[in-house]
This record gives structure tokens, C-alpha cells and sequence, in this order.
């Protein structure tokens, strides 16, 4: 018995749209998420915004109020400090854990490569989705199912962050030089260099979201 595909649903193709918005910068952090506004915005019916405002909620694309309404997240700085607090151990044992085995990065170089391949006309959220994908998949060379699993969970936060730096890397190539020199560092089979060079990268983008 052949069971058929189902094509994505107008919930789910309203969670990408609002995705987009916040990661590109379109919707600003603090700005409200109100059914009204973004059925009007997105021509959806206002069921539809709901079960996609709860989505969004979900994996931490928006945030309540105190009075209990839904806006994009805004990140305090000890918001920020927490999240590289859990991220930082994780890519850094990563990292040792793929020059001390000398585990191929084929996947991280390609992720690499489509980073470097964007158009200088790219959005910034097209360079969001890039770099995350990069670090997903250079976590992914370390061969722990279970970090595959941890790590993800983080990502929308992650992007969110990224979404606030923009102004940190001014040239359409900035963020892709700055991941080669990440990279070239864990290929060069040097644990302490590739290790260094993953803790100034993490260090980098922490400071820049605090200032």
C-alpha cells in the first residue's frame, strides 16, 4: 500500500515565513507577534496564526510579555552569557574530539563552501541559515549521536543572536572569512590551535551581542 506525501501546510508555511522575518531582522526584537497583524501581514486566516504563534513559542522564536501577549525575544546580555555558557563546552569538546581521532570534516567544508557561495545581494538571514547549518554539521563530524541531538535543540537561539549581529560583520564575505580561518584551524590536525581558534570565533560573537 502506497501512502501518499503530504505537501507542507499553510501553518507550517506560515512558521518558515515569521522564521524568515525574525532571522532576516525584518521583524525586530521586542516587536509585537499579535494575530491580528500577522494575518493581515500574511493573508492567513487567524486559527491559522495561532497554532503557528504556538510553534514559534515552542522553539523560541517568541516570547510572552508580562502581560501575557507575544513579541519577538529581546536577549539581555546575561541571556546571551547563559547561552554560550552551554554552547561554548559542547563545540569546543567537538573540536577536540575530532583533531584527537582526525574524524573527516568533508560535511563542515561543505556547509563552508555554501556559505562562501552566497551572493554579495544575500539576506542576512540567508547568512544566518548558512552559519548555522555550518555549525551543525561541523558538530556532526564529532560523532556523538547524542550531542546531535543536544545541540540542535539550541539553534533557534543561536540564530536569534546571529539576527543581532549583523552590524559586526559590515562585508557580504566577513562571516564566511571568518569561519575558513575556524575551519582551516580544526583541518590542520593541531588540537590546541583548532581549540584556540574555536574559542576566539565563540568569544568573538559573545562579545559582539553583549558590547
Amino acid at each position: 500500500m502506497t501512502v501518499p506525501l503530504r505537501g507542507i501546510s499553510t501553518r507550517d508555511a506560515l512558521v518558515a515565513e515569521i522564521r524568515r522575518h525574525i532571522l532576516g531582522g525584518e521583524l525586530k526584537p521586542g516587536e509585537p507577534l499579535t494575530e491580528v497583524g500577522l494575518a493581515s501581514m500574511f493573508g492567513v486566516a487567524r486559527p491559522t496564526v495561532r497554532s503557528a504563534l504556538q510553534e514559534l513559542l515552542a522553539r523560541n522564536l517568541a516570547e510572552r510579555t508580562a502581560g501575557r501577549s507575544l513579541r519577538v525575544p529581546v536577549f539581555t546580555a546575561d541571556d546571551v552569557r547563559d547561552l554560550f555558557f552551554v554552547r561554548t563546552p559542547l563545540e569546543l569538546e567537538a573540536v577536540r574530539r575530532i583533531v584527537a581521532e582526525q574524524r573527516p570534516v568533508a560535511a563542515a567544508e561543505a556547509g563552508l563552501a555554501a556559505m562562501e557561495a552566497l551572493a554579495p545581494s544575500a539576506s542576512w538571514g540567508d547568512r544566518v541559515d548558512a552559519h548555522t547549518k555550518f555549525h551543525v554539521a561541523l558538530i556532526g563530524c564529532a560523532g556523538s549521536p547524542r550531542l546531535d541531538r543536544i545541540y540542535p535543540a539550541m539553534q533557534e537561539e543561536m540564530q536569534l543572536c546571529l539576527a543581532q549581529l549583523s552590524d559586526s560583520y559590515p562585508g557580504a564575505g566577513d562571516l564566511a572569512a571568518e569561519h575558513r580561518v575556524l575551519l582551516d584551524a580544526v583541518r590542520s590536525g593541531d588540537g590546541e590551535r583548532a581549540v584556540t581558534a574555536m574559542r576566539e570565533h565563540l568569544d568573538h560573537a559573545q562579545r559582539s551581542l553583549i558590547g
